[in-house]
């Protein structure tokens, strides 16, 4: 693939979604890569969502220039990984919508290959990591996690919190705003509620590289370790609200909880 997008009716523009709290160590040189290696083909834009940082943030995107169609919006307080997501989403007007996080970690060259992975009326694309260069206790927590997922949600897949993916935009905006128990692990609970909402998914092989710039937010062993606690009692949060939904005498029982079809 050679930067170019697939030629189909339907792929009227995208819009590439970027949340960033304090990132302005790489978000710059992030924002500029990826523009200088936008897809040809199709509209492109880039829309940064700064989540109340307090480092330079706000300067470093004034300095994008009026050559690149590069916008942001600043969450007046912070909402987390998860509300800078929703925020950018609902913010978003093309009928395709991808993600990227602002650390560097992803190649734009990849955004073409799960486009076209989409060619064929799937739902959504998202990166599989291959290799991913995260240290080994950060992987081995996610092999954790993705094995307890799998299992009480029966979500078959190899990289569920991949930050690098593509869709549709309207069925996207749906399941995002059913999302409310995970926040920092946003794209674990997505994934959980895509998939019960009846929609497709590929996984599609990507690079990965070491940050930009910076340090992880999660990076010290002790953060992870808090964090994994949280995520482990969201989980069961969110299996409790779809186990009292399959009960019998619920009213939704037996209901696909599929969203409305968006508008193709």
């Amino acid at each position: 693939m050679d930067g170019t997008f697939p030629q189909t009716a339907e792929l009227d523009g995208v819009t590439l979604v970027i949340p960033s709290r304090n990132e302005a160590a790489s978000l710059g040189p992030v924002v500029r890569n990826w523009w200088s290696q936008r897809p040809t083909g199709v509209p492109f834009s880039i829309l940064v969502v700064d989540d109340a940082s307090d480092d330079d943030t706000p300067r470093i995107l004034g300095s994008l220039g009026p050559e690149m169609a590069v916008t942001s919006i600043r969450n007046p307080t912070r909402l987390g990984f998860g509300g800078a997501l929703r925020v950018g989403i609902d913010h978003t007007a093309t009928k395709w919508v991808a993600f990227t996080d602002a650390d560097g970690q992803y190649d734009p060259r990849d955004l073409p290959r799960l486009i076209s992975a989409l060619s064929a009326g799937g739902d959504l694309a998202t990166g599989l990591r291959s290799p991913r260069v995260d240290s080994i206790f950060r992987k081995t927590i996610s092999i954790g996690f993705r094995g307890l997922v799998s299992m009480l949600f029966d979500l078959r897949m190899r990289d569920p919190t991949t930050s690098l993916r593509a869709g549709r935009t309207e069925r996207i905006r749906w399941v995002a705003r059913q999302a409310r128990f995970m926040n920092g692990s946003f794209w674990n609970e997505f994934m959980i509620r895509w998939t019960r909402a009846g929609y497709s998914f590929v996984e599609v092989p990507v690079r990965h590289y070491h940050r930009h710039a910076g340090r992880s937010k999660v990076a010290a062993s002790e953060q992870i370790a808090r964090v994994s606690v949280q995520h482990f009692i969201a989980l069961l949060r969110i299996w409790r609200e779809l186990h009292r939904l399959d009960l019998p005498g619920s009213p939704t029982s037996g209901s696909s909880s599929r969203a409305p079809d968006a508008e193709r």
